[in-house]
Formats: C-alpha cells, sequence, structure tokens
C-alpha cells in the first residue's frame, strides 16, 4: 500500500560547506591585511585576537553545518503513523501514533512562535522543531489534512 503522507523534514541551509570555506578564508584575508598594518605600527599584541576572530568563525560555521545533520520524516502508510527523527548526532528515535486518533496541535507563543505537536492517547510529539514557525504551521496543515483524508478513507 502506497503511503498517504510521506514527509522528510530538514533544516534550512544557507551555506553549502564549500562555501564556508570561501568566506572564512575571505574573512581571514581581509584580517590577515588588517594585521600586517597592526604589525607595522608595532600593535603585534593585536595578532592572537584577530586570529581567535576567525577560529570563532571557523567553528560557528562548522557548528551550524553540523546542526544541518538533523532530519525527522513522518510517514502515514496503511494503520500506522510514524515519526522518526534523527539529530544531529546521528541519535535515532521512532514514535508509532495511532492516525485514527491523532491530533495535530500547533501551539502559538505570545512572541509569535509555533511549536507544532502530534497528539495522541496521551502522548505528545514535537515535530519540525528546526523549522520556522511558519513552516511549522504550514506543516501542521499538510499533517492535519492527511489524517482527515485517512479518516474519510478508514469510516
Amino acid at each position: 500500500m502506497s503511503p498517504v503522507l510521506d514527509l522528510t523534514l530538514t533544516p534550512n541551509r544557507s551555506l553549502a560547506p564549500a562555501h564556508m570555506r570561501w568566506v572564512v578564508g575571505g574573512v581571514g584575508l581581509v584580517l590577515l591585511i588588517g594585521a600586517l598594518r597592526f604589525l607595522a605600527l608595532g600593535a603585534w599584541p593585536i595578532l592572537p585576537f584577530l586570529a581567535l576572530d576567525v577560529g570563532a568563525l571557523w567553528w560557528a560555521f562548522r557548528a551550524n553545518n553540523a546542526a544541518g545533520r538533523a532530519s525527522e520524516r513522518v510517514l502515514l502508510a496503511g494503520d500506522d503513523l510514524t515519526v522518526h527523527s534523527v539529530s544531529h548526532t546521528g541519535i535515532s528515535r521512532r514514535w508509532r501514533l495511532e492516525p485514527y486518533w491523532t491530533r495535530v496541535t500547533v501551539e502559538e507563543t505570545p512572541l509569535g512562535d509555533a511549536h507544532l505537536f502530534l497528539c495522541a492517547r496521551g502522548r505528545r510529539v514535537r515535530v519540525g522543531g528546526f523549522l520556522s514557525a511558519d513552516e511549522r504551521r504550514e506543516v501542521g496543515r499538510v499533517i492535519a489534512e492527511a489524517l482527515s483524508a485517512y479518516r474519510m478513507q478508514a469510516a
């Protein structure tokens, strides 16, 4: 039986790893030119701080790319709704929910954020924590429509 819903959610990536190297290299080059100027003026103690700036930028981009390895898959097939989550560290978790009793809850916060949950029989599974609020609302709408179509088919 083909799945009624098969969503794969991944974090947004704005910069590829190859481009990250170009950005860090470019910033490093600009700071190197500034470092030469400081060195010529005799202000050599500034050089380690400029190197720390480049290192911190590299570390931040590396951490951001590592976080991009996270993913979630929401699959509605047959009589099974499965949420399979893989964290950025590779830890995998799987939840199985009964689709007939599952409801989609989007909790709005006072600051305009939204949290998406799948709730069934006392269990709440958070979905799309790495997505933007608008994307979570859209994913919630898509899942709710698929669950509604499943219930109409089952009735």
